[in-house]
């Protein structure tokens, strides 16, 4: 008798413009008790100076939005993670640990998150540089946009509102995403 071998199945591939955010231990896409469903919403795009300087040509943007899947609240993100001047090509990257302007073409990859209120702004973090960190592409396809990876890393708060009530530190474990460069579909 021969040993039957396990065939290996290939991971599911992840949809297109999606993000699988996983923060101090929880999953952003979730239904709460009350049966309302908590969401993200992924653009990505290539840097804003693209078409004025083939040097940025080089960087993509990710956006991923945290919100209420309700009518009334679908428009108003009250988490949001931006990453920035990633390079369109496969490897791991570190974050810059100050946020500066990102896509100028001698930057690292940034990254901030920002919490708010319907359309008002409230507390704001940067990366804590002494904790692990890092955005890793995994695949880029340059024909069709497509990019996808993962990223982690610690935030910890430099400003906030008198009446915040979101912790000082925030930490996104290994999370995933996948986008085309320039949709939001």
């Amino acid at each position: 008798m021969g040993c039957k071998k396990e065939k290996e199945e290939d991971p599911e591939p992840i949809p297109r413009n999606f993000s699988q955010i996983i923060m101090d231990g929880k999953p952003w896409n979730q239904t709460l008790s009350n049966g309302v469903v908590v969401a993200t919403r992924t653009v990505c795009a290539s840097c804003w100076m693209a078409p004025l300087d083939t040097l940025y040509k080089n960087y993509f943007t990710l956006s991923i939005s945290h919100f209420y899947d309700v009518d009334e609240y679908k428009k108003y993100p009250f988490e949001n993670i931006y990453l920035g001047a990633i390079p369109i090509r496969t490897g791991e990257y570190k974050f810059a640990e100050v946020y500066k302007p990102p896509c100028r073409p001698d930057t690292i990859p940034q990254a901030i998150f920002f919490t708010s209120e319907f359309d008002t702004g409230k507390d704001t973090y940067h990366i804590l540089p002494s904790e692990q960190q890092h955005i890793r592409v995994t695949k880029v396809d340059k024909a069709t946009g497509y990019v996808e990876g993962e990223f982690m890393m610690t935030f910890i708060r430099v400003a906030k509102t008198k009446d915040s009530t979101s912790p000082d530190t925030l930490r996104i474990q290994p999370s995933r995403f996948s986008a085309f460069i320039g949709s939001n579909q």
